[in-house]
């Protein structure tokens, strides 16, 4: 679950509204770690099967959409138990902090 979403935009080139909108949406990611391999991405009311691996040495979460780990991408990396996204966009960064649901 979402813990906290932390923004760093230009405010001049992005409106608050905007802002607001994009940070509301991050906060309704479910991030469910089925087993070793199986990570489902629940983005509203889309759901989404990937296969994750874990770099023990860097401390970093990568998923695929392939469910064959060919085209890796970075979702993000674990600190504290934590696992923390980092995006970053022309116009600022969003950061996402992800949580164990209790």
């Amino acid at each position: 679950m979402v813990a906290d979403v932390k923004t760093e935009f230009d405010e001049t080139r992005v409106n608050p509204a905007t802002l607001q909108q994009v940070a509301e949406l991050e906060r309704q990611t479910v991030l469910n770690f089925e087993n070793d391999t199986l990570l489902v991405l629940n983005v509203g009311d889309s759901k989404f099967n990937t296969f994750y691996t874990f770099d023990a040495a860097s401390a970093k979460v990568f998923y695929s959409f392939d469910a064959k780990g060919v085209n890796m991408n970075e979702l993000g990396f674990v600190r504290n138990d934590t696992l923390v996204a980092i995006s970053e966009t022309p116009v600022g960064k969003i950061h996402v902090f992800y949580s164990r649901a209790k």
